[in-house]
């Protein structure tokens, strides 16, 4: 990936992890997460993002400046939603050097943004999973505006937006179980609502909270109904237990039973 000689690197690190991955997720958010570095770019400047995780860890992603601009209010193109990160380790470690905030110039810059580039399709589920910071933060930035659970909006502008949604970890050692009853439990991101209702109702998984919203299967009755999207995904790894991709060509069926394979 060419840049030209001119090229700067501008790197910033956060104060706040969760308030960071809000602020990046919507450049509207009141939230002013992130320290070091200048304070304004020029035209074709690009920034990486540091996370203040436990290890820390580094936006795969790298956002342009479009003008004589502050760093902060760098674009995306395209946004971030669905993006990754990477620990610092393993960036250090392929780099030869820990990225710390400042800038970075010429090859310098080109070095570190192709070392970022190469973990930008890190999508592997299994990344997600695990109760430390970074698994947390790959699962906050998959997040679509709508809780995983209700599928109702979470509005990232207010300003106690931090205090709506909550990250549901999965233990690292969680596997498939099999093809008829999927994955026991998913990452997933709740509004404050579904946490507690999640818990009030005794639900020890996301995955089982998230089929007792769903239908009951007119056939069997069981609770494991998946909502049928119609399409061609391209990220089949990351479609939750509670979906199903129905092909190309829309049909009339909604949903589709995990237990007895009954479609209505």
């Amino acid at each position: 990936m060419e840049q030209p000689s001119h090229h700067r690197l501008h790197v910033l690190e956060s104060i706040g992890w969760k308030d960071a991955v809000i602020t990046l997720l919507e450049p509207r958010s009141p939230y002013r997460p992130w320290r070091g570095g200048a304070d304004e770019g020029q035209q074709s400047d690009t920034v990486a993002f540091v996370l203040n995780t436990d290890p820390p860890s580094i936006l795969a992603e790298v956002s342009h400046v479009d003008g004589p601009r502050e760093l902060r209010q760098a674009s995306f193109s395209p946004p971030p939603n669905g993006a990754t990160v990477v620990d610092s380790y393993t960036l250090s470690s392929e780099l030869g050097f820990e990225l710390r905030p400042g800038r970075f110039d010429g090859d310098d810059a080109d070095t570190v943004e192709d070392a970022l580039y190469q973990h930008r399709y890190d999508w592997d589920p299994g990344l997600r999973l695990g109760h430390d910071d970074v698994s947390k933060v790959r699962t906050l930035l998959r997040f679509d505006g709508r809780c995983d659970g209700c599928n109702q909006e979470i509005d990232l502008t207010r300003p106690d937006a931090r205090d709506q949604l909550f990250v549901h970890t999965v233990d690292a050692q969680m596997q498939r179980t099999s093809r008829w009853l999927g994955y026991p439990d998913w990452p997933a991101v709740m509004c404050r609502h579904c946490r507690d209702r999640m818990a009030d109702e005794g639900h020890e998984t996301f995955v089982d909270y998230k089929f007792s919203l769903n239908p009951s299967c007119p056939q069997c009755l069981g609770r494991r109904a998946r909502e049928i999207f119609y399409g061609m995904p391209s990220d089949h790894e990351n479609i939750p237990p509670w979906e199903e991709a129905g092909g190309c060509c829309p049909m009339s069926d909604k949903w589709s039973c995990l237990i007895c394979s009954t479609t209505w």
